[in-house]
């Protein structure tokens, strides 16, 4: 597996979106080094400003999701399967109170 390059300056908006903690921490230097991002963004910053935000994300997966309402993502979540379901379920209690799920 290649090791994903976190690019500088303007190519900083092709950057793909990170997938680990360990990317996320070289996306948001990348993105500090560019001189438009602060220093010491979150992992969560770090996936949704690439557009991975998400039932596909490491944080949301890991249960570290900032979103703060998980429901959002009720669209995404009635694609899943049983056992699936049951895993968000379980990570993320909010979400029970849907009947639909």
């Amino acid at each position: 597996m290649s090791e994903k390059i976190f690019h500088t300056g303007p190519a900083h908006v092709f950057n793909p979106t990170p997938t680990s903690a360990e990317e996320a921490l070289a996306h948001g230097n990348a993105l500090a080094a560019s001189g438009n991002y602060p220093v010491g963004t979150s992992g969560c910053f770090n996936v949704g400003i690439s557009g991975g935000c998400g039932i596909d994300c490491y944080l949301f997966k890991d249960g570290d999701c900032d979103v703060d309402d998980p429901v959002a993502f009720i669209p995404e979540i009635l694609e899943c399967d049983d056992e699936q379901i049951a895993s968000i379920k379980k990570t993320y209690p909010l979400i029970e109170e849907f009947q639909k799920l």
